[in-house]
């Protein structure tokens, strides 16, 4: 089963990645992670995303697009990292995203003590090969 894993963006992962000795050590402990992953056969990809200020939305009316510059408002929209995983069913997911060393400061918190920054794993079913007509295959 294939999923893909969603890092939700913070607002310090939309001020752009510094280096300082906590995130040295976030990003040492997320190799760590992600070379248990290749270990175990399970990671087919990964790779972080930069702030929305350097990206860029299309929206569709019709037959008319409309480019909009980030940066985007709604932090909690967007998203900062994925994986992409090749595992035998979704426990085997959510077993590893708990063993996910995201770091949680103090700022990233909510009001009832949660750490703000989630991780999402999601089925990956849907294949180009499914979506042709039978008469194609």
């Amino acid at each position: 089963m294939r999923v893909m894993v969603l890092v939700k963006a913070t607002d310090d992962s939309e001020k752009g990645f510094v280096l300082t000795p906590e995130t040295r050590a976030a990003m040492e402990a997320m190799g760590r992670f992600n070379d248990e992953l290749r270990k175990a056969g399970i990671l087919r990809a990964a790779d972080g995303l930069k702030p929305s200020s350097q990206g860029k939305r299309i929206a569709f009316d019709g037959p008319g697009r409309t480019v909009i510059d980030g940066p985007f408002a709604e932090t909690r929209e967007l998203v900062a990292g994925f994986w992409l995983w090749e595992v035998k069913d979704m426990d085997e997911a959510v077993a590893w995203v708990k063993r996910c060393p995201i770091p949680c400061r103090d700022r990233a918190r909510s009001k009832s003590g949660r750490c703000t920054r989630w991780l999402m794993a999601l089925s990956l079913g849907l294949t180009l090969r499914s979506l042709r007509a039978p008469w194609r295959l």
